[in-house]
This record gives structure tokens, C-alpha cells and sequence, in this order.
């Protein structure tokens, strides 16, 4: 039977072999430090980042008591020597998250602006003859019967509202007046009001909002269409287009404008002619001609011979009806308004 003593060192040895088993199974080790694919790791190590979640425990098993059989105890494995971690790069401007880069304003993020056409030229205003008084020697034909007259036209404006007054009056014939009244815009005149007086008043006015044309004699309303003018306008109008670009009206140039009566709005189509010497009751005038054009056997023929010395304004204007009467106004003098 074996002493004593011998069984106590028997059950040490065993105590310390088993207690370097369990130190070499289950003790520390040191490992290689994990080589990263983020290029600065401790940039985003030392950033505000949420705790790596803890490592799902193992179930530790309890140990068994060895039986007396067990394998020798070998000595446990050296440790590896450790490697010292990687230097740290300065870290201390980087603890805080770095805000990024404003953009420029309007340079990166507008949009790209569309390109503007190129702006299409002003439209020239007209060149309104100057405000005058002219006067006329007047000799015409009514139902065969020959008969002369004065006459005065009246043209004034302030560059904004005008005012036009023909006044033919005979002997034994009584007086006629004519008169227009209206704005003056870019594209010219814009009559209002048209009347034409001799035995009782008629009247043609001009609904520029309603785009129409009223009739005093009961005839229905006309459209009124931009660059209508009345039958005593028409003829300042001719003046303005050809004081404003006389070289733009070559002769057998043809206008044609739009022109309210008494009963309705006629199209006046109107041929430019030549320069002509006139010889007046006034003296010598070069004028250019205009006559319209006559489709209609009813339509009134109408010819105006404006003159450059005059501003354009008519020099002389006669008028044809298809029964023959004609009234023929010719220049003889002109003084201010």
C-alpha cells in the first residue's frame, strides 16, 4: 500500500496538470492585429460610432475529473511574441465629424438658364405731320350743275389726341363739315368719332374695347379691325406713312387700308404714282399722287396728291361718285392752327 506522502504529491501533480490543461485550452492569447480595407480606420474608429455588439457567449462546459489513465501533461505551446499595433496617425482634428464642402451658390447646383432670343426691333413710330391750317379753292359738279367754293382743313394734335375739320361751304349751296377725332398711338391714328354735317348730323364712332363700329343712320355694326381709319383720317394717315419712310412707297406701290363711312367699313386700295408738278391757286407744289383702286361700280373714286413741302398733307384731293359729282379741293394757302 503506497504511504501517504506519495498520494498527496500524486493528487498535486494531478491538480497542476490539470490546471495547465484548462490554462492552455482556455487562457488569453495574443493574435496579429486584423489588417482593414478602410483607409484610415482610426479616423472612423475615433468618429461617434455605436458599440460593436458583444461576441454571442460559448457555454463553457465544466471540466471532468481526469481518470488516472490520462495522457502526461505536456507543457503549454510558447506564446507568440506581440506585435505592436500600428501607430496611430494624429487623430485630434478628426474626432469630430467633418462637415462637408459648401457648394458655391449658383454654380453647381442651378440649373442652366435658357437662352433668350434676340429681342426683334422696334417697331418705327409714324412721323405725324406737324399741326396746320390749310386752305382750299374748290370748284365741283352736282347733278350736272358747276359750282365753286372755299374750303379749310384743320389738323392739330399734341402727339397724343388729334382733331381733323374739313369745311366746304358754297353760295346757294350752304356748308358741309366734316370732323375726326381720336388718339394718336405707334401705328398712327385711332379714330373715336367721325361726323359728317350738312342738312342734320351723322355720326360713326369707333368701340375700340368692342372692336366695332356704330352707325348713326341705323346700319349694323361693323368689326373694327387695327388701323381703321374714318374718311377724313385716312388722308392725315397717308401723310404719316409717307412722311415717316417715303423710300419704303416706290411708285406703283399699293396700300391698302381699312376706312368706316357713314354706313359701313369699305377697304380702300390705294396705287402710288409718280411725283407730279401741281400747278394750284397757291403756286407750285411736287406731290405724289395716290389713287384707289375702283372694283364696285358704287365705290368712290378717290384721288390725293400729298405734298413734301407741306408735311405730306394733302396739296389736293378729289373725289369721284359713280354718278359723276365730283368735289375737287386744290391748295392755295396754308398758316398755323
Amino acid at each position: 500500500m503506497p504511504h501517504p506522502w506519495r498520494r498527496l504529491l500524486l493528487c498535486a501533480l494531478l491538480a497542476l496538470a490539470l490546471h495547465l490543461l484548462l490554462l492552455a485550452l482556455f487562457g488569453p492569447r495574443v493574435q496579429a492585429p486584423h489588417a482593414s480595407s478602410i483607409a484610415q480606420p482610426l479616423v472612423y474608429a475615433l468618429a461617434a460610432a455605436p458599440p460593436a455588439p458583444a461576441a454571442p457567449s460559448q457555454t463553457t462546459r465544466a471540466p471532468r475529473r481526469p481518470s488516472a489513465a490520462a495522457a502526461p501533461v505536456l507543457p503549454p505551446p510558447p506564446a507568440p511574441p506581440e506585435v505592436p499595433p500600428p501607430e496611430p496617425e494624429p487623430v485630434a482634428e478628426a474626432a469630430a465629424p467633418v462637415p462637408p464642402p459648401e457648394t458655391p451658390p449658383a454654380v453647381a447646383e442651378a440649373p442652366p438658364q435658357p437662352v433668350a432670343p434676340p429681342p426683334e426691333p422696334a417697331a418705327t413710330p409714324l412721323s405725324i405731320p406737324g399741326s396746320m391750317r390749310l386752305k382750299y379753292g374748290i370748284q365741283g359738279e352736282v347733278k350736272g350743275m358747276a359750282y365753286h367754293a372755299s374750303g379749310e382743313l384743320l389738323w392739330a394734335h399734341d402727339g397724343q389726341n388729334y382733331e381733323a375739320r374739313l369745311e366746304v361751304g358754297a353760295f346757294l349751296l350752304g356748308s358741309r363739315v366734316q370732323g375726326s377725332r381720336g388718339r394718336i398711338n405707334a401705328e398712327g391714328l385711332q379714330p373715336q368719332r367721325f361726323t359728317d354735317r350738312s342738312r342734320r348730323e351723322r355720326i360713326a364712332e369707333f368701340d375700340h374695347d368692342l372692336a366695332q363700329v356704330r352707325f348713326s343712320e341705323g346700319a349694323p355694326n361693323a368689326a373694327l379691325t387695327a388701323g381703321t381709319q374714318d374718311q377724313l383720317s385716312v388722308f392725315m394717315q397717308l401723310a404719316s406713312l409717307l412722311a415717316s419712310q417715303p423710300t419704303l412707297y416706290p411708285p406703283g406701290t399699293e396700300l391698302a387700308l381699312p376706312v368706316a363711312g357713314l354706313r359701313g367699313v369699305d377697304t380702300w386700295r390705294l396705287v402710288i404714282g409718280a411725283e407730279e408738278t401741281l400747278d394750284l391757286p397757291g403756286g407750285e407744289l411736287l406731290a405724289r399722287k395716290l389713287s384707289r383702286v375702283v372694283e364696285g361700280k358704287d365705290e368712290l373714286r378717290v384721288d390725293v396728291w400729298l405734298a413734301p413741302t407741306l408735311h405730306w398733307l394733302p396739296a389736293r384731293i378729289r373725289l369721284t361718285q359713280a354718278s359723276g359729282d365730283y368735289i375737287d379741293q386744290q391748295w392755295r394757302g396754308s398758316e398755323p392752327p
